[in-house]
Protein backbone atom coordinates (compact mmCIF):
# COMPACT_ATOMS: atom_id res chain seq x y z
CA UNK A 1 0.00 0.00 0.00
CA UNK A 2 1.09 3.54 -0.77
CA UNK A 3 0.11 6.13 1.86
CA UNK A 4 0.65 9.87 2.27
CA UNK A 5 0.76 10.75 5.97
CA UNK A 6 0.71 14.56 5.75
CA UNK A 7 -2.01 16.40 3.80
CA UNK A 8 -3.91 19.69 4.21
CA UNK A 9 -7.23 20.77 2.70
CA UNK A 10 -9.27 23.89 2.24
CA UNK A 11 -12.14 24.42 4.64
CA UNK A 12 -9.94 23.91 7.65
CA UNK A 13 -6.23 24.50 7.06
CA UNK A 14 -6.01 28.21 6.32
CA UNK A 15 -3.08 27.63 3.94
CA UNK A 16 -4.64 24.65 2.14
CA UNK A 17 -5.46 25.34 -1.51
CA UNK A 18 -7.16 22.06 -2.50
CA UNK A 19 -10.63 21.00 -1.43
CA UNK A 20 -11.28 17.57 0.06
CA UNK A 21 -12.85 16.54 -3.26
CA UNK A 22 -9.77 17.68 -5.22
CA UNK A 23 -7.42 15.94 -2.78
CA UNK A 24 -9.31 12.66 -3.06
CA UNK A 25 -9.49 12.80 -6.85
CA UNK A 26 -5.84 13.72 -7.33
CA UNK A 27 -4.48 11.14 -4.91
CA UNK A 28 -6.64 8.46 -6.46
CA UNK A 29 -5.24 9.38 -9.87
CA UNK A 30 -1.72 9.27 -8.42
CA UNK A 31 -2.19 5.64 -7.47
CA UNK A 32 -2.33 6.01 -3.70
CA UNK A 33 -4.17 3.47 -1.59
CA UNK A 34 -4.63 5.71 1.45
CA UNK A 35 -4.06 9.24 2.68
CA UNK A 36 -4.13 10.89 6.09
CA UNK A 37 -5.63 14.36 6.32
CA UNK A 38 -3.62 16.25 8.94
CA UNK A 39 -5.12 19.71 8.97
CA UNK A 40 -3.73 22.33 11.33
CA UNK A 41 -5.02 21.84 14.86
CA UNK A 42 -4.08 24.83 17.00
CA UNK A 43 -5.35 28.14 18.33
CA UNK A 44 -4.24 30.03 15.20
CA UNK A 45 -6.33 27.68 13.06
CA UNK A 46 -9.20 27.97 15.50
CA UNK A 47 -9.17 31.78 15.38
CA UNK A 48 -9.03 31.76 11.57
CA UNK A 49 -11.98 29.36 11.54
CA UNK A 50 -14.03 31.61 13.84
CA UNK A 51 -13.07 34.77 11.94
CA UNK A 52 -14.38 33.15 8.76
CA UNK A 53 -17.81 32.36 10.17
CA UNK A 54 -17.19 28.97 11.77
CA UNK A 55 -19.03 28.02 14.93
CA UNK A 56 -18.01 24.51 16.08
CA UNK A 57 -14.27 24.05 15.60
CA UNK A 58 -14.04 20.48 16.90
CA UNK A 59 -17.03 19.19 14.89
CA UNK A 60 -15.94 20.92 11.70
CA UNK A 61 -12.45 19.45 11.95
CA UNK A 62 -13.90 15.97 11.72
CA UNK A 63 -16.65 16.92 9.27
CA UNK A 64 -13.91 17.77 6.77
CA UNK A 65 -12.29 14.36 7.24
CA UNK A 66 -15.62 12.53 7.11
CA UNK A 67 -16.56 14.27 3.87
CA UNK A 68 -13.25 13.30 2.27
CA UNK A 69 -13.61 9.73 3.54
CA UNK A 70 -17.05 9.44 1.97
CA UNK A 71 -15.66 10.66 -1.35
CA UNK A 72 -12.73 8.28 -1.03
CA UNK A 73 -14.99 5.26 -0.60
CA UNK A 74 -16.52 5.99 -4.01
CA UNK A 75 -13.15 5.73 -5.76
CA UNK A 76 -11.35 3.18 -3.63
CA UNK A 77 -9.12 5.57 -1.69
CA UNK A 78 -8.94 5.10 2.08
CA UNK A 79 -9.05 8.49 3.84
CA UNK A 80 -7.99 8.62 7.48
CA UNK A 81 -7.76 11.47 9.94
CA UNK A 82 -4.75 12.72 11.86
CA UNK A 83 -3.59 16.08 13.17
CA UNK A 84 -0.86 18.61 12.63
CA UNK A 85 -0.87 19.84 16.19
CA UNK A 86 0.76 23.00 17.49
CA UNK A 87 0.99 23.97 21.15
CA UNK A 88 0.67 27.57 22.28
CA UNK A 89 4.30 27.73 23.42
CA UNK A 90 5.95 28.19 20.00
CA UNK A 91 5.68 27.59 16.23
CA UNK A 92 6.55 23.89 16.26
CA UNK A 93 4.25 21.45 14.44
CA UNK A 94 3.64 17.83 15.39
CA UNK A 95 2.04 14.99 13.47
CA UNK A 96 -0.33 12.93 15.61
CA UNK A 97 -1.92 9.61 14.68
CA UNK A 98 -4.41 7.59 16.70
CA UNK A 99 -5.89 10.35 18.86
CA UNK A 100 -9.65 9.82 19.01
CA UNK A 101 -12.32 12.46 18.65
CA UNK A 102 -13.18 12.12 22.30
CA UNK A 103 -9.56 12.46 23.42
CA UNK A 104 -9.19 15.82 21.67
CA UNK A 105 -12.61 17.28 22.43
CA UNK A 106 -11.04 19.45 25.14
CA UNK A 107 -8.69 20.86 22.52
CA UNK A 108 -7.90 24.05 24.42
CA UNK A 109 -6.31 21.98 27.18
CA UNK A 110 -4.28 20.11 24.56
CA UNK A 111 -3.10 23.36 22.93
CA UNK A 112 -1.89 24.53 26.36
CA UNK A 113 0.31 21.44 26.79
CA UNK A 114 4.02 21.12 26.08
CA UNK A 115 5.78 18.31 24.20
CA UNK A 116 6.67 16.77 27.55
CA UNK A 117 3.11 16.76 28.92
CA UNK A 118 1.57 15.70 25.62
CA UNK A 119 4.11 12.89 25.33
CA UNK A 120 2.79 11.46 28.60
CA UNK A 121 -0.82 11.96 27.44
CA UNK A 122 -0.03 10.20 24.15
CA UNK A 123 1.93 7.26 25.54
CA UNK A 124 -0.83 6.48 28.05
CA UNK A 125 -3.33 6.22 25.17
CA UNK A 126 -1.28 4.60 22.42
CA UNK A 127 -1.14 7.81 20.37
CA UNK A 128 1.87 8.31 18.06
CA UNK A 129 3.60 11.68 18.41
CA UNK A 130 6.09 12.92 15.79
CA UNK A 131 7.68 16.30 15.27
CA UNK A 132 7.00 17.53 11.74
CA UNK A 133 9.85 19.05 9.68
CA UNK A 134 11.93 19.64 12.83
CA UNK A 135 14.81 21.48 11.14
CA UNK A 136 12.97 24.17 9.19
CA UNK A 137 13.66 27.81 9.92
CA UNK A 138 11.75 29.02 12.96
CA UNK A 139 11.35 25.54 14.48
CA UNK A 140 12.69 24.59 17.91
CA UNK A 141 14.29 21.17 18.20
CA UNK A 142 12.54 19.13 20.89
CA UNK A 143 14.09 16.82 23.45
CA UNK A 144 13.94 13.47 21.62
CA UNK A 145 12.86 11.74 24.83
CA UNK A 146 9.43 13.37 24.40
CA UNK A 147 8.86 12.11 20.84
CA UNK A 148 7.91 8.80 19.28
CA UNK A 149 9.54 9.93 16.05
CA UNK A 150 10.15 12.71 13.55
CA UNK A 151 9.37 13.44 9.94
CA UNK A 152 12.65 12.81 8.14
CA UNK A 153 11.34 13.26 4.59
CA UNK A 154 9.09 16.28 4.09
CA UNK A 155 8.74 17.08 0.38
CA UNK A 156 6.98 20.45 0.62
CA UNK A 157 8.64 22.27 -2.31
CA UNK A 158 8.42 25.78 -0.87
CA UNK A 159 10.30 25.10 2.35
CA UNK A 160 13.75 23.76 3.13
CA UNK A 161 13.04 21.07 5.71
CA UNK A 162 16.70 19.98 5.87
CA UNK A 163 15.69 16.36 5.61
CA UNK A 164 19.29 15.16 5.75
CA UNK A 165 19.71 16.67 9.21
CA UNK A 166 16.36 15.25 10.34
CA UNK A 167 17.42 11.77 9.23
CA UNK A 168 20.75 12.01 11.03
CA UNK A 169 18.98 13.24 14.18
CA UNK A 170 16.47 10.37 14.07
CA UNK A 171 19.23 7.82 13.67
CA UNK A 172 21.30 9.34 16.46
CA UNK A 173 18.45 9.19 18.96
CA UNK A 174 16.62 6.09 17.76
CA UNK A 175 13.48 7.95 16.71
CA UNK A 176 10.92 6.40 14.37
CA UNK A 177 11.13 7.91 10.88
CA UNK A 178 8.22 8.94 8.64
CA UNK A 179 7.71 10.76 5.34
CA UNK A 180 4.95 13.00 4.03
CA UNK A 181 4.27 15.37 1.17
CA UNK A 182 2.95 18.15 3.43
CA UNK A 183 0.55 18.74 0.57
CA UNK A 184 -1.08 22.18 0.40
CA UNK A 185 -1.54 22.72 -3.33
CA UNK A 186 -1.34 21.06 -6.72
CA UNK A 187 2.47 20.83 -7.13
CA UNK A 188 2.70 18.93 -3.84
CA UNK A 189 0.42 16.03 -4.78
CA UNK A 190 1.99 12.61 -4.32
CA UNK A 191 5.55 13.79 -3.79
CA UNK A 192 6.39 11.23 -1.10
CA UNK A 193 4.87 8.26 0.67
CA UNK A 194 5.24 5.40 3.07
CA UNK A 195 4.89 1.92 1.59
CA UNK A 196 3.63 -1.16 3.42
CA UNK A 197 2.59 -4.70 2.59
CA UNK A 198 0.37 -4.74 5.68
CA UNK A 199 -3.34 -4.22 4.90
CA UNK A 200 -4.32 -0.84 6.35
CA UNK A 201 -8.11 -0.62 6.67
CA UNK A 202 -8.49 1.95 9.46
CA UNK A 203 -6.52 4.21 11.78
CA UNK A 204 -5.78 1.35 14.19
CA UNK A 205 -4.10 -0.58 11.38
CA UNK A 206 -2.06 2.48 10.45
CA UNK A 207 -0.92 3.00 14.04
CA UNK A 208 0.11 -0.65 14.17
CA UNK A 209 2.14 -0.29 10.97
CA UNK A 210 3.85 2.88 12.15
CA UNK A 211 4.46 1.71 15.70
CA UNK A 212 6.10 -1.49 14.53
CA UNK A 213 8.00 -0.01 11.56
CA UNK A 214 6.20 -2.23 9.07
CA UNK A 215 6.89 0.15 6.19
CA UNK A 216 9.47 1.84 4.05
CA UNK A 217 9.36 5.46 2.89
CA UNK A 218 10.63 7.52 0.00
CA UNK A 219 9.98 10.00 -2.75
CA UNK A 220 7.07 8.86 -4.88
CA UNK A 221 7.81 8.52 -8.59
CA UNK A 222 4.57 8.43 -10.57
Amino acid sequence: MKIDLHIHTTGFSYCGKLSPAEIVSLYSQAGYDAIVITNHFNNISRQWFLDNGGSDYWKSYFDTIDHAAELGRKCGLLVLGGFELRFDENANDYLVYGMTREECQDYESIFAMTPETFSTFASERGILFYQAHPFRNGITVVNPEHLFGIEVLNTHPRHDSRNDIALAWAEKYGLHKIAGSDCHQLPDIGSSAVFTDYPVRNIDDLVHVLKNDLYTYGVNKW
